[in-house]
Formats: C-alpha cells, sequence, structure tokens
C-alpha cells in the first residue's frame, strides 16, 4: 500500500502514516515509510533521521540507507554535521551513502573539507568516484586544479578519471572546455562519454561541435551521450544527425533516445521524418508507438495523425500491442478529438481495449459514451473488473443494494 501510494504520490493519510511510524518496531515499515515521506519530500521525520545519523550503528543496514536518501531529499542541512562525522570516521559501510548525501545537503565548508580526502591512500577505486561526482555536484572550484590533474593522469583508474571530468564540467569553469575535448580525443569510450558529460554544462557555441562528432563516434554510449546533450543544449544543427541515427543506428536503445529528442525540435524535417514513421506500418508497431508517445509529450496539440492511428488500431487485432500504448497515452490528455477512438476503444471484445477506453473517458468524460457504458455493466459476459469500473464511473448503485433497501 505504501508503495502503491508513493508511485501516485499519493498524500491523503500522511498523518496516519506518521502516527504509525511512531509506534511501528519494524526496521523494515519504517524503511517504507522513510522512502513514502523521501518521495513526498515531506520533512516530518527529519529529527529522526538526525538522530539516526548521529549514531547509526546498532540499525539495519537498509533502514540507516533509507534514513541517508530521505535526509538528502527533504534537504535536512541538520544532518550535515552528523553525516560529515560518519565520513570522517572512516566506516566503510557508509561512506557511499554518507557522500551521496551531503552531494544534496552539503555546501562549500563540506566542499572544501572533501577536499582533503583527494590525498588520502586508503580510498578504494569506488570511493574515489563518489568523491569524484560529489565534488561536481557540490561545484567545489577550489578543488578543480587537483581534479585536473586527476582527468589528465593517464595511470589514474579509467572510472576515476572518468567521474573527474564530469566534476570538472560541473564547476563551469571556462578552462575545463579545452581539457574536456582533449580527454574526447582518448581511445577509451568511457573517458570520451564522460568527456561529454562535462562539456554538456557549457553554452553549446563553445562545445556543439564536439557533440556533433560524438553523433558518429563508434561507442553507441558516447552517441547517446551526444543525443542527450542535443536535446539539453538544443542544439538544432544536429537535427539532420539525429534523424540518420534514427534511421540508420544499429542500437535500438539509440535510436529510442532520438525519436524524443527530434519531436522536442518540432521543425519542419523532424515533423516530415516522425508523421512519415507513423504513417508507415513497415516501421513496426513498437517504433510507431515509441514516436507516438514522443510526440505527444511534445507537441501542444495532438496530431491529427495520431488520431487516425488510434481509430485504425482500434479495428486491427493484429496491431493491439500499438493500440494499447496509443490508448495509455490518449487517456493522459483531455481532448475532444478523442470522442470517437473513446467509443471504439468501448466497443471492442478485447477487456484490455475497453479498460482504455474507460481510461480515455475518466479524462473526458463524453456524454456520449455513457450509454455504451451503461450496455457493457448489463451485460452478464462483461468483465468483473470492468463492471466494476463503470459502476463507479457512473453511480451506478448495486443491485444487491437495491434489494436490500425495498427488503428494509
Amino acid at each position: 500500500l505504501l508503495k502503491k501510494l508513493s508511485d501516485n504520490d499519493d498524500p491523503r493519510f500522511v498523518d496516519e502514516i506518521y502516527d504509525l511510524f511512531q509506534t511501528s518496531k519494524s526496521p523494515r515499515f519504517k524503511t517504507a515509510i522513510l522512502d513514502y515521506f523521501a518521495k513526498l519530500e515531506d520533512p516530518c521525520l527529519e529529527d529522526y533521521a538526525v538522530t539516526v545519523l548521529n549514531d547509526p550503528y546498532d540499525e539495519p543496514l537498509d533502514l540507516v540507507s533509507s534514513v541517508f536518501s530521505y535526509a538528502a531529499k527533504v534537504k535536512c542541512h541538520e544532518a550535515v554535521p552528523a553525516v560529515m562525522n560518519l565520513l570522517e570516521n572512516d566506516n566503510e559501510k557508509y561512506f557511499n551513502s554518507a557522500l551521496d548525501a551531503i552531494g544534496d545537503i552539503g555546501g562549500e565548508e563540506e566542499a572544501e573539507e572533501m577536499a582533503g580526502y583527494l590525498d588520502r591512500e586508503d580510498l578504494t577505486s569506488a570511493q574515489r568516484q563518489s568523491l569524484m561526482r560529489v565534488l561536481g555536484k557540490l561545484k567545489a572550484v577550489k578543488t578543480w586544479d587537483k581534479l585536473k590533474e586527476i582527468v589528465e593522469n593517464e595511470d589514474e583508474n579509467i572510472f576515476v578519471r572518468a567521474y573527474a571530468a564530469q566534476a570538472i564540467g560541473a564547476m563551469q569553469k571556462i578552462e575545463s572546455v579545452e581539457i574536456l575535448k582533449n580527454l574526447f580525443e582518448d581511445s577509451d569510450p568511457t573517458l570520451r562519454t564522460y568527456a561529454l558529460k562535462g562539456l554538456s554544462y557549457f553554452d553549446k557555441e563553445q562545445v556543439q561541435d564536439v557533440f556533433l562528432e560524438g553523433l558518429r563516434d563508434s561507442y553507441y554510449k558516447v552517441r547517446l551521450e551526444a543525443i542527450e546533450a542535443v536535446e539539453k543544449l538544443e542544439i538544432k544543427d544536429a537535427v539532420s544527425a539525429v534523424i540518420y541515427r534514427a534511421k540508420t543506428d544499429p542500437e535500438s536503445a539509440v535510436k529510442k533516445a532520438c525519436y524524443p529528442v527530434l519531436a522536442k525540435f518540432n521543425t519542419k524535417e523532424t515533423d516530415e521524418f516522425l508523421f512519415g514513421i507513423i504513417k508507415n506500418k513497415k516501421s513496426g508497431d513498437n517504433t510507431r508507438a515509441l514516436v507516438v508517445e514522443a510526440l505527444m509529450k511534445h507537441k501542444k496539440t495532438v496530431p491529427s495523425e495520431i488520431v487516425e492511428l488510434a481509430e485504425q488500431t482500434a479495428k486491427d487485432d493484429l496491431s493491439k500491442s500499438l493500440r494499447y500504448a496509443i490508448g495509455k497515452e490518449l487517456a493522459k490528455y483531455e481532448n475532444p478529438d478523442f470522442e470517437n477512438i473513446c467509443l471504439l476503444f468501448l466497443d471492442s471484445k478485447d477487456t484490455t481495449t475497453i479498460g482504455l477506453g474507460l481510461d480515455i473517458y475518466k479524462t473526458n468524460k463524453f456524454s456520449s459514451a455513457q450509454e455504451k457504458m451503461r450496455s457493457l455493466y448489463s451485460e452478464k459476459k462483461t468483465n468483473s473488473s470492468i463492471k466494476s469500473r463503470i459502476q463507479k464511473m457512473l453511480n451506478i448503485e448495486d443491485k444487491d443494494d437495491e434489494k436490500a433497501k425495498e427488503t428494509k
């Protein structure tokens, strides 16, 4: 129940859940409640979090981990001294969690203190990676010179160098641009990937040439990073290259990443390409579904091509997967153009399709759909869960309740 409430950002029972937290003896249950309030970013358990972080040693590790995450999520600055103390005490099992928390709730003072950790020889490679990431997050500019040395040290661990590269980019010192561009020339794909991550913090005029080159990289993760940066920095000069990737890239993950970027740019060239995919059955239902999702997210008005495709799939049982995908998207939006689609879905013999028709009705409340819904409710063969949803939506009184009233 807590997970369901959390997934839906449902705050209706916060008082009851808070009271339950105070009386519960179960660490597992406390962990679930902490995760719930972290998702809501509700600071009601800050005092508890500070108490645990001051003395976590007798608590289950999962619970302490959730306390760290909670403190970070609600920006519990009162927990900073306790978290820093855990870092200084060299307790390995809390080190990474404490570092991550400081990245969210720490400030310049903590950044300077952690800069001293760069010279420690007892840290593992994983801990040094975490440290690089956090210093970048805190924009600890005073550590820039040291991180620059790490980035350029070819004897250093690859992943430590990679995280250091991202960190100096996050600090947004202009001197980082040339260093990261040079790093992008490295033969190691991880370093090239993180060089792009670092460069994505700068204005596109300074870095777009590297991202255009990144779109042609031989390693797919570099191409993915370049696509992400093209969207983030709005590099419109990359549109043709992204379309080429969407058409020809051998990695499905890269193709998938291209569609929302192209939909966001919303140019004549991108529309021609994306609508071409929707209209072409040979594109494949999965690809068409991804394009529909991207267009629905970024278009201010729903394209008629999507409405037409939804109506076509409603009548085509060979395209059920595409129908389901489109139905889920349409159900998120209120639009009078969806009325016929709603009716077609409700008229289906497929239970999942009928359910999607009800989802569309729930958002739009088409009066024309109510007669069909009542008809479905009265039919014996209609799925019980569908009947139950219709009953609630239309406030239909249960027949057993009616009989009970008559008897009374």
